[in-house]
């Protein structure tokens, strides 16, 4: 049975990136895929490492948040 096709947009980098992840014979579409499907979550280690400045405010507004639901419960 075969699948029909879309096209998506992303950017080049990101292009890059799957096609650094591509091995000989995979589709992009197998690539991807691949990444959704991966159970291995030791394999995510490191993988947000050059965000420290974006992780740093998610994890501030995180804070922030949690800390408004508690006064907001009367805490």
């Amino acid at each position: 049975m075969s699948m029909g096709s879309v096209n998506i947009s992303i950017t080049e980098d990101v292009y890059g990136l799957l096609r650094g992840l591509r091995r000989e014979g995979q589709s992009f579409s197998d690539v991807i895929r691949g990444i959704i499907e991966e159970k291995d979550i030791s394999k995510c280690y490191g993988l947000l490492s050059g965000y420290k400045g974006e992780l740093e405010a998610v994890e501030k507004e995180a804070t922030r948040a949690r800390k408004q639901k508690w006064k907001e419960a009367g805490f």
